[in-house]
This record gives C-alpha cells, structure tokens and sequence, in this order.
C-alpha cells in the first residue's frame, strides 16, 4: 500500500481535484452512488457520479489516485462528507473503526466472553447476550473464582501452558474488544424497535383516519421487514462466535468476521439516525408533526425495504457529453458538462 494511503490522507493529484476550492465528496441520498460535490463559479452547485469523473478524465483504477478513490466509495459508508486533504476512517486502512466504544459496552462484551468460558468448562457452553443477565453472573464470587481457573483450562487446550495464562487474558480482552462493538450497534438497534413501538400506537391512535392509518400501516410492514433483516444479523454473529474455543483459536479469522459484520450494521444503522432523533423526541398523538414524520419514515423505508424499487432514480453523465471538443482547463470542462449533470 502506497505511503499516501499508509498516511491516511486523501491525498488527490489529479486537476479536477485541485481546481475547485469547495468540492467534497458524498454518497447520493437516491442511489448510494457515491458522488463528487463541487461549487460553480456562479454560486450553484454541481454532483456528479464520481465513477463517470473517473471515466471522463482518464483516471485509471490502478494508479495512485485511482487507489484512493476506490476508498472514497467505502469511506463514505462510514462519514457523511470527505474532503481532499481530509483523513480516510480506519475501516477502509487498518479494519479497525473509526468510533469508540463506551466502558458499559466492553463489559458487556468481557462478561459474554467470560461466560461462554465458564459455561464450557463446565461442558455445556451457553451464549448470553442480556446485559443485566451476564451482570448478575458475573458479579458472582464463585463465578470470579470460575472464571480463573476457566483461562489456566484454555490454556491448557491452547497448548499454551498455565505458566502463560496472560497470555490467554489478552487474547480473551481481544476478542471482547471486537465483540464490544457488536454490543454497541445491538444497543443502537433497540432505537428500531422504539420506532416500531410507538408506531403500533399510531396505528391505534389513527385507527378511524384512514388515509393516515394506510401509510402507518405500510410503514409498520416496512419497519418489519428491516427488524427481522437485523435480527437475522445478530442472530449469524452470535451464531458463529458462539463457540468460544473456536474463537481464541482462529482469532484473527474470527475477528476479520466480526468486522466486516460490525461495518456492515454500522452502516445500516447510520443512516437512520436523523429518524432517530426525531422518533425519540415524539409523544405518540394526533399531529402534523407525528403525520409529517410517519411520511418520513416512509419515503426512508420504501426504497430500501420494498420488494420492487420504484423509488431508485439514478442520473449518470452521458458519455458522449462534450466529447471531442477542446478546453482550456477542467473548469471549462465540467462547466460543458453542467448541464447533463444532477443539480443538489
């Protein structure tokens, strides 16, 4: 990997890059294309699909900027707005995120871990994934005393020797570590079902409007269909680090997995969270606001929950769009190329 990306540094060469002064890039709130955000001369401004700039401009996908910009498009999945110039999140260099985890978080996840080893040596391995449960357990004198003779067993089965039990510790905070990210977006994930409770309200509240209720209603089927496709991610997680030996032996598989999930319902989760904040500040009652949001909420679900995608509109640049003429510079360019482009 070059030293711009070891840098972190979205550090673009080429022209396009450098000509404008106020130019980010984002991800398209329609499609999800990522896009190349630029200010005009005259004070509009100008997305284009930034798969079409690198195509018009000749930028090859295996050259220094090509490289950076096919981390754009992920690092988007993670920020709102990237900047030349601008640091790249970990996830797309390292696989390491880019957020922290609280300290309630990580003893969660330390308790779980902690558990499944106590629960294995006793020959019957059980998951445990309720917070206030695993607290309880753990608190328990006897289970300390479990727990510690749990890591000179591991170690033992590792074939790591008790007289390197701390290694066996570190390996099992590492796990943990990873594991209190998941703990995090299943917290996170709680505010889905929030939405979907006081919905079930409103579908109560509205029961003898019908115009309102059809939309509560199809909202609610929505909401659904992303709760189980939620569930069905944690479920998998839980199901394959469910096995405590298998984990501490294949840990750097293991943790390859448990990344690539944590990124994968981070994502998903971020891009509720301006419907987040909204449902949580609303009292469930008859209102313009509470018909306003339900609305919302709708236009959010439809496009990324119904069975056919009507909503999805993408606008891409004509590839014949200025061909063959000369400019002086790329400003010209993109100024000939304005008017095929999608205005923001």
């Amino acid at each position: 990997m070059n030293k711009q990306i070891r840098e972190r540094k979205l550090d673009l060469q080429h022209k396009i890059f450098r000509t404008f002064e106020e130019c980010h890039f984002q991800k398209s709130d329609i499609s999800q294309e990522s896009l190349f955000v630029l200010k005009m001369s005259e004070g509009s401004t100008v997305s284009l699909p930034l798969r079409a700039v690198c195509r018009e401009f000749g930028i090859d996908e295996e050259s220094n900027d090509g490289e950076l910009i096919g981390l754009v498009d992920k690092a988007l999945d993670f920020i709102n707005v990237l900047r030349p110039g601008d640091d790249l999140p970990l996830e797309v260099l390292t696989g390491e995120a880019s957020w922290k985890v609280d300290t309630n978080h990580q003893q969660i996840a330390y308790n779980r871990v902690t558990m499944q080893l106590v629960t294995w040596m006793s020959g019957s391995e059980e998951l445990i994934t309720d917070p206030e449960k695993l607290m309880q357990i753990a608190e328990d004198p006897a289970t300390k005393r479990k727990i510690n003779d749990a890591f000179d067993e591991v170690a033992d089965k590792l074939g790591m020797g008790r007289e390197n039990r701390e290694e066996v510790i570190n390996l099992v905070h590492q796990v943990a570590d990873e594991l209190a990210y998941i703990e995090t977006l299943r917290e996170k994930y709680r505010l889905v079902k929030m939405v979907n409770t006081k919905l079930q309200e409103l579908r109560r509240i509205y029961a003898h409007e019908k115009g309102v209720l059809e939309t509560v209603t199809q909202v609610i089927r929505l909401i659904d269909d992303a709760m189980k496709q939620f569930e069905t991610s944690f479920d998998e997680i839980d199901a394959n680090t469910g096995e405590i030996m298998s984990v501490l032996r294949n840990f750097t598989t293991q943790r390859q997995y448990i990344r690539s999930k944590r990124d994968d319902l981070f994502r998903r989760l971020r891009a509720w969270e301006p419907l987040f904040d909204r449902w949580v500040e609303l009292t469930p009652e008859r209102s313009p606001t509470t018909v306003q949001l339900v609305r919302d909420t709708y236009q959010f679900l439809a496009p990324r929950f119904m069975k056919v995608k009507q909503w999805l509109m993408i606008t891409k640049v004509q590839d014949g769009v200025a061909a063959g003429q000369n400019f002086k510079d790329e400003k010209e360019r993109m100024n000939a190329l304005k008017g095929k482009m999608m205005q923001w």
